[in-house]
């Protein structure tokens, strides 16, 4: 998921999130539905595992970065045509694509951008588009939906255009053909890690609670991703915390917008006590943190989210709130994305890109810059590391 525009850290207005786009891109079907696992979250102490205080302290430091796979020249492919298609216009999916035609420009290839609202009518003018000006590699950054563009993707197939999809499949997902949607003509991917930070995110929420909480978990189930993300939160929580309790709800996509501040205030009424707010997603944090400030619950319960967006990541440092984020280095993904696309281009085999994630909260989100800027915060590990890979001079 993208950025949402900021939020105050007064009383919000419901709507205060624009996702109608997001509405309109992803498409699979919701469920609506809730659940519960755990324990009661009662207030007794409990031992936070050694595995989890692990995971949170890896998660919060800098990333560092692994050779997806052995070094490549991409000098030799000065002249070369990449037409990117993005999911949406904001500053997340922005900063992705800036990186990426700055390296692309770096070693001579030609980078054409098609501006689109996020309509999936728009994706579909984008891939004709696309395959009228017969580029050499075809990119649905972050990601617009294959499975909304089968007969694009088959027409690229037959005129022998790859087609790199970026920020959209967990990285559980299989390879194509066998990923969802990927059989009509995906040719690799570089995925996200929405369970690791999933994960993570648990992890935290155990340790800050010091394994006593009870939390609202809510996701999309008509975000591809989202029910697997669910799925791996709520295992986590039952193996390392089963004092924990965890119920956990869903909101389509659609509803965003106009029902997430009231189904958790509805939530919050019903269960006094739950004590963190997790939002699978940074777009429905402009619902939780007025759910609460409403219900004269600050500093009672906690949200905490992911993406990274530099809004959540302000309400961290103003505040008593939002008190995590595991946000996404923008500048990384736009760094895997064009190495995946070289090798492509060059005939040799795709790799496992793995792009990183970062823990913030009141500890270290300054690094994120004051006010947070995207893409700051995460070192220059992964810039680095592949220009050497790239045999290419640090700039």
């Amino acid at each position: 998921m993208g950025i949402v525009r900021p939020v105050s850290t007064r009383v919000v207005r419901r709507g205060a999130v624009a996702v109608a786009a997001l509405a309109l891109a992803l498409t699979a079907c919701s469920t609506g539905g809730g659940g519960s696992a755990g324990g009661t979250g009662s207030g007794a102490a409990n031992t936070v595992p050694p595995a989890v205080t692990e995971n949170v302290a890896k998660y919060k430091a800098l990333p560092t970065f692994t050779p997806p796979g052995p070094p490549i020249d991409p000098t030799t492919l000065r002249g070369k045509r990449m037409y990117l298609i993005p999911l949406v216009p904001n500053p997340f999916n922005q900063s992705i694509q800036e990186t990426m035609q700055a390296i692309a420009q770096k070693i001579g290839m030609e980078f054409t951008i098609y501006p689109n609202q996020g309509k999936p009518s728009e994706w579909v003018q984008g891939m004709n588009a696309a395959l009228t000006a017969k580029p050499d590699i075809i990119v649905l950054s972050t990601a617009p939906d294959p499975r909304t563009l089968q007969p694009q993707l088959a027409a690229a197939k037959a005129a022998g255009i790859p087609v790199l999809v970026t920020h959209f499949y967990d990285d559980s997902s299989p390879v194509p053909p066998a990923c969802e949607g990927c059989a009509a003509g995906v040719t690799a991917l570089v995925t996200a890690p929405f369970n690791v930070a999933g994960k993570a995110a648990a992890d935290w929420i155990i340790a800050d609670s010091k394994a006593n909480a009870n939390v609202l978990l809510i996701g999309g189930a008509d975000v591809l991703p989202s029910p697997a993300t669910l799925d791996t939160i709520s295992k986590e929580f039952a193996a390392e915390c089963p004092a924990c309790k965890v119920t956990v709800k869903n909101i389509p996509v659609s509803d965003w917008n106009t029902k997430t501040q009231s189904e958790i205030q509805s939530a919050l009424t019903a269960d006094p006590s739950i004590n963190y707010v997790y939002p699978l997603y940074d777009a429905m944090v402009a619902g939780a943190v007025p759910a609460i400030q409403t219900l004269g619950r600050a500093g009672q319960v906690k949200v905490v989210s992911y993406n990274g967006s530099p809004y959540a990541l302000k309400l961290i440092q103003e505040g008593d709130i939002v008190a995590m984020n595991v946000g996404e280095d923008t500048v990384g993904i736009g760094y895997a994305s064009m190495d995946q696309a070289f090798r492509i281009l060059l005939g040799q085999p795709t790799v496992d890109e793995r792009t990183p994630i970062r823990i913030w909260d009141k500890t270290n989100v300054n690094e994120a810059g004051v006010p947070p800027e995207v893409g700051k915060g995460y070192g220059g590990a992964l810039p680095a590391g592949f220009l050497k890979l790239w045999g290419l001079p640090a700039s």
